[in-house]
């Protein structure tokens, strides 16, 4: 009996969509080596991967060029992701980059008990350090005393920094951060930032931040409160894997001219370059980029010694 050959696919990456944010800079164009819209524009994210209709990706090279991701997830999505993903009806990660030239706002993202009475869309997420300033902070977990009358009266007077707890991490460390806990990055961080496909984020805090027409940014005082569900204190991941009920990420390290696949070949997996370069069919992504391996995808191969991937399934 003769059996179909399995169709080898290649990697492909999207076009970015560059985000303005009050907070943002132009670190992207001076760290990483991009070519930003403009030079003067504060820029804060970049999708990377995105299924959401305010900002869809669109494939950038090889044979499904120009297609918007919801269209392949839609129409091919046994044949490019895999098996097992019906429960999904958008492509289930979001990825971006983060450039924090000033504080991004303290936030919380709805756990599940608060989504669905308020509408909105859980989200848990991961954070790897591509780089920090020397003095830079991550701002997570209230102390443990801390009340939400406490939380509320320090939002509304300004002293969020007496509750909010914080640290310093390195280039290469990585956080979890969970639906229900409060959190903000601070100034002087790049960020790669993988995470379930929801954008609803309820801000408690900014800082006293106004803008050029001494206008505050809206907060969502009773979302934000009512979505608190953690108050311990960020924990740095141990070792190079995250296990989450959302998602898992791995990070491998690679000599020059190392071969590398997903884990699973049955199944797609996303890969994002923290260090060197990887190449494959005559395309080269380097730090900071994120790389769509389809299910039966061909290897991506390292370009640089001690190259950093990090490899992220559903």
């Amino acid at each position: 009996m003769a059996y179909a050959p399995v169709i080898t696919m290649q990697p492909f990456r999207f076009h970015s969509i560059y985000q303005p944010r009050i907070w943002g800079g132009q670190h992207m164009r001076t760290m990483l080596g991009r070519e930003l819209p403009d030079r003067e524009t504060a820029y804060g994210e970049a999708w990377e991967i995105s299924d959401r209709p305010e900002a869809m990706s669109t494939v950038r090279e090889g044979e499904w060029e120009g297609i918007p991701l919801h269209r392949l997830w839609e129409e091919r999505r046994e044949e490019l992701f895999g098996p097992g993903y019906e429960r999904f009806t958008r492509f289930p990660l979001l990825c971006k980059i983060l450039d924090a030239r000033e504080n991004l706002s303290v936030q919380v993202h709805p756990p599940e008990r608060t989504a669905a009475a308020r509408r909105g869309e859980v989200k848990n997420e991961v954070w790897y350090v591509l780089h920090a300033d020397p003095d830079a902070l991550i701002y997570g977990g209230m102390e443990e005393t801390a009340t939400l009358s406490d939380i509320r009266r320090a939002a509304e007077t300004g002293q969020m920094e007496q509750l909010i707890r914080s640290t310093h991490l390195e280039k290469g460390e990585h956080l979890y951060i969970p639906a229900g806990l409060v959190h903000a990055i601070g100034a002087g961080h790049l960020i790669a930032e993988i995470q379930q496909n929801s954008d609803t984020t309820y801000r408690l805090y900014d800082w006293n931040r106004t803008d050029a027409s001494g206008q505050g940014r809206e907060l969502h005082m009773e979302q934000a409160l009512d979505s608190i569900a953690e108050f311990r204190e960020l924990c740095r991941q141990p070792g190079y894997l995250t296990e989450m009920p959302h998602f898992t990420t791995e990070e491998y390290r690679l000599d020059q001219g190392e071969r590398f696949t997903q884990p699973d070949a049955s199944r797609f997996a996303i890969f994002t370059i923290l260090r060197g370069s990887v190449s494959w069919d005559g395309k080269t992504a380097r730090q900071g980029e994120f790389i769509l391996s389809p299910a039966n995808a061909d290897a991506v191969t390292a370009v640089e010694p001690d190259t950093v991937l990090l490899s992220t399934t559903v």
